[in-house]
C-alpha cells in the first residue's frame, strides 16, 4: 500500500466540495486527476478519463504498472509538440488539451510513459515506480474519503471478502423489470459489528442534525457497508425530525423511546452483540432495552423502527391503507434492509412503488423485511463507494464494520 504522509506532498490542496447529483459527476470534474486520501496515509487513485472512474495505484510498483496499462500509444511527432515539465516552452496546447489527464506512451521509443497534467497541460516522466511515485507525490490532490466515495471504481459487482457482497441484478416481478442494488453479509461473520446510529444521542423534535450516509460509515464506525435509514421530516417547522426508534450502543440510548408504545410506530428489528436478528412486527412487542435484554438474556447491538410492515415470515403484509399516495403511487428509487438464512440485505429497488418493493421483496424470498426511507435519501454504501447516491443528509443509519 503506498503511505504518503501530509509532510510529503509537495502539491497539497485539501478538495472539499458539496455534491449535487444534478450537476456533473465528481469523476467527470475531477477526470485525469491523481487523488491522494488524506485520511487514510495518502492512498492513491487516478480518474481515469476514458471512464472517469478511480484505479488504485497501491505501491510504486503497483502504480508504475497501472499508468502503463491504461496509456495511449502517440507518434513521436505528436509527443514533441507537448510541453515538458521545468522548459519554458508551452507547446501545442490544443493538442495538449485533448490528452490532458491522459497517459500516454511513446510507441515509437520503447514504449516510454508519461503523464499529461491536466492543471499546467505539460508531461510528466513516468520512466520508472520511483518516477511515477514522484508525479503522484508531487501533482497529487488531496481528497476526503467522503468526497472519494463519490467517485466510482471499475466493474459492478464487488466484494471485500467471503462474508459480504454487493450485487446489481436485475429482479422480475410478471412482467416488470426492476433495477436492484443489494449487499448481501453474512451475520456468521465472526468480526462484523453491526450499528444504527444518529446524528444526535438525543431525541431531537425540530432543526434535527443530518449527515452524509458516508460520513455515518466513516470516523469511529468505520464501516464497510451503510444504507439510508427509516423515514424523517423535510418540513422547515419539523426538518429532519423522526419519530422511529434508533438504538445507540455508544450511549446505551434509545432516542425516540417513548414511541415504542404506539402501534402506529410500525415494525422493530434488533440484534444482539451476538449479531442474532430478531424481528418485531410491532414496536410495541419490543417495548424497551430492559425488556428486550431481560428477556431474551443477551445484550442488544442495534435496533432501528420504522413502517409499513413489508415481508414477515416470508409473507408480504403490505396493506393499502398502511400507505400514503406517494408510496402507492409514486415510482422512485425504495430500500429495505431484509434478512433470509443468517444473512442481511441492504436493497435499493429503482423505479419501483412501495407496493412494488414488497413485490421484489417476495421474489427474493426474504423471510423478514423492514421499509426504509428512499427517494432522495436513498444511499448505498460499500467499501468505500456509494453504490447508489449520495442522497440528501440523512438523521440516522445502519452501517456494518469489522473489528
Amino acid at each position: 500500500m503506498l503511505k504518503i504522509t501530509i509532510s510529503t506532498i509537495f502539491l497539497f490542496i485539501l478538495f472539499v466540495i458539496p455534491f449535487n447529483t444534478k450537476a456533473v459527476s465528481l469523476g467527470t470534474q475531477l477526470s485525469g486527476r491523481i487523488l491522494l486520501d488524506v485520511e487514510r496515509n495518502g492512498e492513491a487513485w487516478y480518474i481515469y478519463p476514458e471512464d472517469n472512474k478511480r484505479y488504485f495505484l497501491g505501491r510504486p510498483a503497483d502504480a508504475f504498472k497501472v499508468m502503463r496499462e491504461l496509456g495511449l500509444g502517440i507518434s513521436e511527432y505528436n509527443f514533441q509538440k507537448i510541453a515538458q515539465a521545468g522548459l519554458p516552452a508551452k507547446g501545442d496546447l490544443n493538442l495538449s488539451k485533448s490528452l490532458a489527464g491522459k497517459i500516454v506512451l511513446q510507441v515509437e521509443k520503447n514504449g516510454e510513459a508519461w503523464y499529461i497534467n491536466p492543471v499546467d497541460l505539460k508531461k510528466y516522466y513516468l520512466g520508472r515506480p520511483v518516477d511515477a511515485f514522484k508525479v503522484m507525490r508531487e501533482l497529487g490532490l488531496g481528497i476526503t474519503r467522503e468526497n472519494l466515495a463519490k467517485v466510482h471504481k471499475p466493474g459492478i459487482d464487488e466484494s471485500i471478502n467471503s462474508y459480504s457482497k454487493y450485487e446489481h441484478k436485475k429482479i422480475t416481478v410478471k412482467d416488470d423489470i426492476y433495477a436492484v442494488n443489494l449487499i448481501e453479509i453474512d451475520l456468521k461473520n465472526p468480526k462484523l459489528k453491526i450499528i444504527t446510529d444518529a446524528a444526535t444521542d438525543y431525541t431531537c423534535k425540530t432543526n434535527c442534525p443530518a449527515e452524509a450516509l458516508a460520513s455515518f460509515a466513516n470516523g469511529n464506525n468505520n464501516g464497510f457497508a451503510a444504507i439510508n435509514g427509516s423515514y424523517f421530516d423535510t418540513s422547515a417547522n419539523k426538518k429532519n425530525y423522526y419519530f422511529a426508534p434508533v438504538y445507540l450502543a455508544s450511549s446505551n440510548t434509545l432516542i425516540n423511546a417513548d414511541q415504542t408504545k404506539y402501534w402506529t410506530t410500525g415494525p422493530l428489528v434488533a440484534f444482539d452483540v451476538n449479531n442474532k436478528f430478531y424481528y418485531f412486527k410491532d414496536s410495541r412487542d419490543f417495548k424497551d432495552v430492559e425488556t428486550f435484554e431481560e428477556k431474551y438474556k443477551v445484550k442488544l447491538q442495534a435496533a432501528i423502527s420504522n413502517r409499513p410492515r413489508l415481508i414477515e415470515e416470508g409473507n408480504n403484509y403490505l396493506i393499502t391503507w398502511d400507505m400514503d399516495n406517494k408510496q402507492e403511487n409514486i415510482k422512485s428509487s425504495r430500500n429495505a434492509l431484509g434478512y433470509k438464512n443468517e444473512k442481511i440485505y441492504l436493497i435499493i429497488v429503482k423505479n419501483a412503488t412501495l407496493y412494488n418493493l414488497a413485490q421484489v421483496l417476495k421474489e427474493m424470498e426474504m423471510e423478514y423485511a423492514l421499509n426504509l426511507d428512499g427517494g432522495y435519501s436513498s444511499a448505498l454504501y460499500y467499501n468505500d463507494e456509494y453504490m447508489v447516491g449520495p442522497g440528501r443528509d440523512i438523521p440516522n443509519a445502519i452501517i456494518f464494520s469489522e473489528e
